[in-house]
Order: structure tokens, then C-alpha cells, then sequence
């Protein structure tokens, strides 16, 4: 009984792990925020993170909803709870009800690590390299100049490269617009373009893909006992200015054209877009649980990794 027991709780932590949890927001406005915060600036500034961040940055927030009979409500993050369970499984809770979180298996560890510590490059190939740069790939983390400490030699290195490289498509231009106007005013290069008109068309060169601009919607599912999460990260084109900031020319966003009922790859299998952008919700939670309640969420990855007491 024991056995059968085990093999039961084995096939339903597995299958909850592929549960849909990816929504597609049907307006992109939902879920952009183009206010520049610390990170945002810091990141296009003049000798900002862009000289060394030529990859996967993570820096999104997410908002929380209970969503119930066709309604979502908004609640505060501070009323949600996060926990890990045996296996790698991860439950939000709110007012006593917990809520299962798709992710892949194993990665609420190393990712829960990197969001402790604040970490903001997760991957990266610089256009810059040089001694000054490798000592600030340094400071950020990284090691063997590429990837954050917690994910080297973890399943997920290939899935942080497969991210640097995903599908995107252009954004609104009103939405790109708003978006790349905070960045460039903040950093005093207002009404900031390129010289190359085709590179408008078509854009080309140094990219960041990030969601410092993103605020993740999570919607607590009353009638399934899940999470789903709205948004994606974006990606965004730009050249480097006299002054040495990061002139921001073009905004993409992470297409997310899987057939429907796509879920989760498993471990070891090639990574796919659903799995990328299922990555950068799931940080943007993270992130956001971390800013709410630093203290609680150490509990958390602790949990996660089996160091807790």
C-alpha cells in the first residue's frame, strides 16, 4: 500500500507540474508598466547593466487577482502566501485556500536564490568584454562569464540560452513608444532615433530581453485550485549613445504562438517558448513575493532547497 501510495502522489505531482498556467492577456496595455523604475534606468543608463547584460535580465513585478465566477478581484500580495512542497511542487495561498503553481520541476531553488540575493542577469552575451566588464560580470554573479551562479550546472542553462534567442514580435507602436521614451528621457536622450531607418523596419544588433517594464497578472483560480499568470517579457533593440547610455530604438514582445493545450517540457527535453515565458512569470512572481516580504520569502527557498529546520 505504501508503494501505491507513493506512485500515486508521484503521478499527480507530475501532472500537476504540466498543468496549464500560461494566459494569454488579449491587450499587451494589461501588463506593461512604462514608468522607469531603479532598474529599468539602471539597466539603459550611462555605464548601466547594458554594457554586460546582452541576454536574459529578469526585473519583473507581478499583481495579484482572485479570480471567481467570470470576476477578478485584486488582492494584495501581502495576503498571499508561498510554499514548496516535497518534489519541487510550489503553492500560493490565499484567505486559507492554496493555489498549485505550474513550473518546472527543481527550479524553485536556484531560482528562488537568485531573487534573494537580488540578482538581475540570469544570462548573458555582452557586446562589451574586456577586463572592467569581467569584473562586473563578477559582481553581478555570474560565472564563467555567461550565467548567475544558481543556475550553473542546473538543467535550466539550456533554457536561459534557448530565452536569449526566443520569438518575438513588434509591439504596438503607441505601446513601444511609451515604453522606450521612459527609458531614453530618464536617461537624457529625449526623442532618441537611429540613423539606419531599416533598422526601424527591422530590427538588428545589440538586444535585452527583460521585463523591468512588466507587471505580471496572477489570477487565483477559485473553481480549479491553480494559478495562471498573464504577460511576457519583452525585447528591447538599442544603440549606444556619445554620452555612453543605451539609446532605446525598438520594443518586442515574446510571441506566444504554442497550439492550445500546450503544457510544460519535461526535464532533459529541448526547451520551448511556452517553457521560457512560463520561466519569466514565475521569476516575476517571485520578485514580487520577495519585495513584499523579504524575510518570508528566505523561508521560502529555504523550503525549497531542504535547508529549512
Amino acid at each position: 500500500m505504501r508503494n501505491a501510495a507513493a506512485l500515486a502522489a508521484l503521478c499527480l505531482l507530475s501532472a500537476s507540474a504540466s498543468w496549464a498556467q500560461t494566459r494569454i492577456e488579449p491587450q499587451t496595455a494589461s501588463f506593461v508598466n512604462p514608468s522607469a523604475g531603479p532598474e529599468a534606468r539602471d539597466l539603459f543608463g550611462r555605464s548601466g547593466y547594458f554594457m554586460i547584460a546582452g541576454g536574459v535580465v529578469l526585473g519583473g513585478t507581478a499583481g495579484f487577482y482572485i479570480e471567481q465566477n467570470g470576476t477578478d478581484t485584486p488582492i494584495p500580495a501581502s495576503a498571499v502566501t508561498l510554499a514548496a512542497a516535497q518534489g519541487g511542487g510550489v503553492t500560493l495561498t490565499y484567505n486559507g485556500v492554496a493555489y498549485h503553481l505550474a513550473m518546472q520541476p527543481s527550479l524553485a531553488c536556484p531560482l528562488g536564490k537568485f531573487t534573494a540575493r537580488d540578482g538581475i542577469i540570469a544570462y548573458t552575451i555582452p557586446k562589451f568584454i574586456g577586463p572592467e566588464a569581467r569584473h562586473a560580470m563578477r559582481q553581478a554573479g555570474l560565472v564563467r562569464h555567461r550565467i548567475a551562479s544558481e543556475f550553473d550546472g542546473t538543467p535550466f542553462e539550456a533554457l536561459l540560452h534557448a530565452a536569449d534567442f526566443a520569438p518575438t514580435k513588434p509591439l504596438a507602436p503607441d505601446i513601444a513608444h511609451a515604453l522606450s521614451a521612459t527609458l531614453n528621457n530618464a536617461n537624457g536622450l529625449e526623442g532618441f532615433v537611429v540613423d539606419a531607418a531599416d533598422e526601424i523596419d527591422k530590427p538588428t544588433g545589440s538586444f535585452i530581453n527583460t521585463d523591468a517594464q512588466v507587471r505580471y497578472r496572477v489570477y487565483l483560480m477559485a473553481g480549479t485550485a491553480r494559478a495562471e499568470i498573464g504577460g511576457v517579457p519583452l525585447r528591447y533593440f538599442w544603440e549606444l549613445d556619445r554620452g555612453g547610455a543605451a539609446g532605446v530604438f525598438a520594443v518586442d514582445e515574446f510571441a506566444q504562438n504554442w497550439p492550445k493545450g500546450t503544457a510544460l517540457s519535461l526535464p532533459g527535453a529541448a526547451p520551448t517558448q511556452y517553457d521560457i515565458v512560463n520561466f519569466y512569470q514565475t521569476a516575476g512572481l517571485f520578485r514580487q513575493m520577495h519585495l513584499t516580504n523579504a524575510a518570508a520569502f528566505s523561508g521560502f527557498v529555504a523550503q525549497a532547497c531542504g535547508t529549512s529546520t
